[in-house]
């Protein structure tokens, strides 16, 4: 084994609870940004910050992200070493002992005022964008429908974005289940567009507290318990799942908790850059769970 070491940079606070449980390792999937291992059923992402700090990340800089990308193969075995608290490969390894740990965290949505501000405010932005989303929808539209439609005569998509819609009011689970298995695993990527709109409605939940137990246990149940999605999107939807979210995610459903404006435009423009499509789909995906909130206020009274 060659003794090169990368120093990591930071690692979030989860990822000591994985290492330390010294399961069987490989090599998972690479890409330009980093690559990820799989330790045990967890994935453990190594690499920039392109897309903010991860939930299950350790991060390095651009330079050693671009030589350990091109110094690992896909199936390669991986090791860590409790001795040097170094994540060892073939050609080298990376050393935790520089790194800080961080948590992504979360703030409470202060008042229903702030909500109706935050509300306009995200619309306001998101119908600006001129493209569409990984589902093939132009949120312009979908949002100027939503305000006028009554449900009636829908059909593809927008059938089962209403399903999602009531079952996270509902919490009926026929409904759940149908939009669950409509979105999870669809569209292209290592998280495919149905994945990374779930992950932002969760993400929104996070602050606001609007979905039930249910909906949590059979998201959980069929992720755990199917093939439905790909690697990455479960693990993504595995810690959204548990509230931990990356920090492009984090900033953004913190701004629109705590209305601070100062920062709205910055955490929007992190967060669409994200990916592909990844972005665009998450902040789809917050806005779902925005109009979710919404529409249960609406028919309830909410307190703070």
């Amino acid at each position: 084994m060659n003794n090169h070491t990368l120093f990591g940079e930071g690692y979030s606070y989860l990822i000591p609870l994985l290492l330390f449980k010294k399961e069987k390792a490989f090599v998972h999937s690479r890409f330009t940004n980093g690559f990820n291992i799989k330790m045990g059923d967890s994935l453990i992402f190594i690499g920039t910050t392109k897309n903010g700090q991860l939930p299950f990340g350790i991060h390095l800089p651009e330079y050693d992200t671009a030589l350990a990308v091109t110094s690992v193969n896909n199936g390669e075995a991986v090791q860590w070493n409790e001795k040097t608290n170094s994540i060892e490969f073939y050609n080298f390894a990376i050393s935790l002992n520089k790194a800080n740990p961080y948590k992504n965290e979360l703030i409470k949505l202060k008042s229903i005022e702030i909500f109706v501000s935050s509300i306009n405010q995200f619309k306001s932005q998101l119908m600006e964008l001129d493209e569409r989303t990984g589902l093939d929808v132009f949120i312009r539209d979908f949002i100027n429908e939503f305000q006028v439609n009554n449900n009636h005569n829908l059909s593809g998509i927008d059938l089962y974005l209403n399903l999602l819609i009531k079952s996270a009011i509902t919490s009926d689970e026929q409904m759940m289940d149908k939009a669950f298995r409509y979105f999870l695993g669809r569209g292209n990527g290592l998280t495919p567009s149905g994945d990374d709109m779930v992950v932002g409605l969760l993400a929104f939940d996070a602050v606001s507290h609007f979905l039930s137990p249910r909906f949590y246990e059979k998201l959980s149940e069929l992720i755990e318990g199917e093939s439905i999605t790909t690697d990455v999107a479960r693990e993504y939807l595995r810690y959204a799942l548990k509230h931990e979210f990356s920090s492009t995610v984090s900033n953004m459903v913190n701004t629109l908790a705590s209305g601070d404006t100062a920062k709205f435009d910055m955490n929007f423009k992190d967060l669409l850059g994200v990916g592909h499509s990844s972005g665009l789909d998450t902040l789809f995906g917050i806005l779902i769970g925005m109009l979710t909130f919404e529409t249960i206020n609406n028919t309830t009274e909410t307190n703070f």
